[in-house]
């Protein structure tokens, strides 16, 4: 499924554009190199540079000297500005929200947005064409296919755009409101404002489906006694709310799953015989294989199990596609650091046979080892992810000026390195302020205090010695 799909066609191909700029932001880019990047005509690309000019003066595109195309630097910001832009004003979202997930009827969508049948048909059969690619069907202009793919196919969408933004709901969000701030009432919730955001649109997708009469086919868990105990009157309440009808139960206890697998709220919960076995087993799988090679503690092994498990049954079940943390560009970077842990983990993702059988997407498994990797680097000692870098500092003006510059490497703690009081043969880099022509090892100058580029250039040392043992390593 494509997400840009889903705005009006010149609105896409300026989003395309803008996200191909992004990527040469402060680089040299000539107009034939864009044309073959974008594959666009070109007086399609002109009109392109010309309208985001007028929509974003901020860019302040312009053609140079050599054909080359000057722009100002592209955050994300303006990115998801753009798209959020794009999507208010297209016809095919709007479709999207109010036919499909409202469930508005067809006539009446037609009159309020002044659209000819011909003109709703093309649009319906896009959206149509777009949704099929996740897995969904359109029967009499209703979403269709396993409930919690469906809701989490939705809220991909809207968080794709929205996510940060007013939803775009037609309906009254107070009801939504009233249920958020009950269920920080009930079981003290105390969560951050994207917290809000996320758990604010789950609520409102799920109360669009059941008003609907779309209900959950499935109850993957019960309320354990511990969490029954202590919070009974509360979840009693909370099935009050949603109806106490016969899938009231179901409800409730799917939103305590999201609170779970989402951190928001710790819960006590009995699941399905079969979805816990298999995600149990995952979870045990990767722990064992940390304990074989980074001689995990007990402790850290049961904390890490507990993450493990939560990250495995959110994606398991939620499945929501992620657009945040699954750059794998980023690979490259734990690649280098924390080379073994990272092959451990990319290795495991791509042979479990459970996480086989979930068919996960690239970004699926992107985030899913982004999810493994951060869990583990918080819980683990640097002495733990291997042999730590060691750097020897020595400045000529006395023990505060090195001090100073030990402190200061304490932020670089990820790169898993260790500060000596005195040179000797396991010395990997020296620090100073003059070169020490009787040491062998990599030296660094630094005759001011140091500035960013010169800490730049002190983590990219760092990461060729760790290559280095890298290569070492796998050579003997």
């Amino acid at each position: 499924m494509k997400y840009l799909d889903f705005l009006e066609d010149d609105d896409k191909e300026k989003a395309q554009l803008l996200k191909i700029l992004q990527l040469y932001n402060e680089q040299f880019l000539s107009k034939k190199k864009l044309l073959e990047l974008t594959s666009l005509s070109r007086f399609l690309l002109e009109r392109y540079l010309v309208e985001l000019n007028n929509e974003f003066p901020q860019l302040r595109i312009s053609e140079e000297y050599y054909d080359e195309i000057v722009f100002q630097p592209i955050s994300n910001d303006m990115i998801q500005e753009l798209q959020y832009r794009y999507a208010e004003r297209s016809s095919k979202f709007r479709f999207f929200i109010e036919v499909l997930v409202e469930e508005k009827s067809i006539k009446k969508f037609q009159t309020e947005q002044h659209i000819a049948k011909t003109t709703f048909y093309q649009i319906r059969n896009k959206v149509l064409a777009n949704l099929k690619e996740a897995g969904l069907s359109i029967r009499k202009n209703k979403l269709m296919g396993p409930e919690t793919r469906v809701r989490s196919v939705i809220f991909d969408i809207i968080s794709y755009f929205y996510f940060g933004e007013r939803y775009p709901f037609t309906n009254s969000e107070q009801k939504i409101q009233q249920l958020l701030q009950q269920l920080i009432t009930y079981f003290n919730l105390d969560l951050s404002f994207l917290q809000k955001r996320k758990l604010a649109l789950f609520l409102q997708i799920m109360q669009n489906r059941r008003l609907n009469h779309h209900h959950l086919q499935e109850n993957f868990c019960t309320v354990g006694e511990k969490t029954q105990r202590q919070f009974g009157s509360q979840i009693a309440m909370l099935k009050k709310v949603l109806m106490q009808s016969s899938e009231g139960e179901g409800e409730s206890n799917y939103i305590l799953l999201f609170l779970f697998v989402s951190d928001m709220f710790d819960c006590d919960l009995l699941f399905n015989d079969d979805l816990l076995l298999e995600t149990k087993e995952t979870a045990k799988a990767l722990v064992a294989h940390l304990s074989n090679s980074f001689q995990l503690t007990k402790q850290q092994g049961k904390h890490l199990y507990h993450l493990f498990l939560k990250k495995v049954l959110g994606l398991s079940i939620f499945r929501q596609n992620y657009t945040t943390f699954v750059d794998v560009s980023a690979y490259s970077y734990f690649s280098e650091v924390y080379n073994p842990l990272h092959k451990l983990i990319l290795r495991f993702i791509r042979k479990n046979q459970f996480c086989l059988a979930l068919d996960l997407s690239k970004n699926e498994q992107a985030k899913l080892y982004y999810d493994f990797m951060f869990s583990i680097l918080s819980c683990l000692e640097s002495s733990q992810l291997g042999k730590p870098i060691t750097i020897y500092i020595d400045f000529s003006h006395g023990n505060a000026y090195t001090e100073y510059i030990s402190q200061s490497l304490h932020r670089f703690r990820d790169l898993n390195i260790v500060i000596q009081t005195r040179f000797n043969n396991d010395t990997q880099l020296s620090i100073s302020d003059y070169k020490i022509t009787e040491l062998t090892c990599r030296q660094i100058i630094w005759k001011q205090p140091p500035t960013p580029s010169d800490w730049a250039r002190f983590a990219d040392i760092v990461i060729e010695l760790r290559e280095f043992e890298n290569e070492k390593n796998e050579i003997f």
